[in-house]
């Protein structure tokens, strides 16, 4: 008995319905199982990388917070807690000194100043260095001197003195990434307290304490239950 047309009709449209279906319902199911499993990794990712900061193996966490902000480059919390890896890791190249020299005072001649810089510099490879002086003339010359050595230089006009504020070797390079990573976790979320208190901690480390107290202003902002930084900055502004 021969199919009547309206029914070859149907039979075909249900064939191409079910292909439909198959086609999209397929795409989505594969989407969300790749969409879990990435998560998922990223999770355990997480895990390690933390496991790994807090035994202080920091160049490991370092690896493993990278691969995580890879996966997810708009996550502040990832960005942020790599560049706590990379602070940690820059005061663990320096040691337990902080200065990593004692600080140098210079009002004799610019060539006397430079002496006891490049002594500093033979017996720290990694770390901070601090010079004093009242003469803008040597402060110059030290600045000049130490970014020709690859150093970085915050320099700083305090009361009647400068004070150059040295970072070299790894801790500079680890403390300069730490530094654009707290800024780039800022960008990325502005309401996000962490990236704030903590490049203001960074601040503080290398001298810079009125950088330091804006930053750690805008953290109590978005944090006042942090009470011990709310502290802080009631102390430093009965200092000033």
């Amino acid at each position: 008995m021969k199919l009547q047309l309206p029914t070859i009709i149907i039979v075909c449209l249900s064939i191409v319905l079910i292909i439909i279906i198959y086609t999209f319902v397929g795409k989505n199911t594969e989407y969300t199982l790749d969409t879990t499993d990435e998560s998922a990794n990223f999770s355990l990712i997480r895990v390690d990388a933390a496991n790994a900061y807090n035994a202080q193996d920091y160049t490991q966490a370092i690896e493993l917070y990278e691969q995580a902000f890879d996966l997810r480059p708009e996550n502040a919390e990832v960005c942020n807690d790599l560049a706590a890896a990379h602070y940690d890791l820059a005061l663990k190249f320096a040691g337990p000194e902080w200065p990593s020299w004692p600080v140098i005072i210079s009002d004799g001649s610019v060539a006397e100043a430079l002496v006891e810089l490049n002594r500093a510099y033979k017996h720290v490879e990694s770390g901070y260095l601090v010079v004093e002086t009242e003469s803008s003339e040597i402060a110059k010359a030290v600045e000049n001197n130490a970014k020709e050595k690859g150093a970085s230089v915050y320099p700083y006009r305090g009361n009647k003195k400068y004070i150059l504020n040295i970072l070299i070797g790894s801790t500079k390079d680890h403390l300069e990434q730490a530094k654009t990573l707290y800024l780039q976790a800022i960008e990325l979320k502005s309401t996000y307290a962490a990236p704030y208190r903590n490049l203001g901690s960074l601040y503080v480390k290398i001298g810079l304490t009125e950088n330091a107290i804006n930053y750690l202003a805008e953290a109590y902002k978005r944090d006042p239950s942090d009470t011990e930084l709310g502290d802080y900055l009631h102390q430093q502004k009965l200092n000033y």
